[in-house]
């Protein structure tokens, strides 16, 4: 496994929600930023507007370095092991925008 993914793995370890998502926002070798995905607002709410999802805020973190750079997104299991994962549209069109050269995930 790629060790930036091995380290979005290791971020996504620290969430505190039910799905765990790691964020690692690499450019020219060099981490930028880092996230999980974050639960805000009202527990009642629905999933989807409760959270502030890895990617959106890793790359909000990284600013204009997030240009070019390669994203590694982790999602980890119950037992602490990879499992597969895959962008949510808002965020799939945030790595679109952002510029980002390639996205990694699980």
């Amino acid at each position: 496994m790629n060790r930036y993914l091995e380290m979005a793995m290791c971020v996504a370890a620290k969430s505190k929600c039910r799905h765990k998502h790691g964020c690692v926002v690499v450019r020219n070798g060099k981490i930028v930023s880092t996230s999980t995905n974050k639960k805000i607002g009202d527990p009642k709410t629905a999933w989807r507007v409760s959270h502030v999802h890895a990617e959106f805020a890793a790359i909000t973190a990284a600013g204009n370095l997030a240009v070019g750079s390669n994203v590694y997104v982790a999602r980890i299991a119950a037992d602490g092991s990879p499992a597969p994962s895959k962008p949510c549209k808002k965020c799939e069109s945030i790595l679109l925008r952002s510029g980002v050269s390639r996205v990694v995930w699980t």
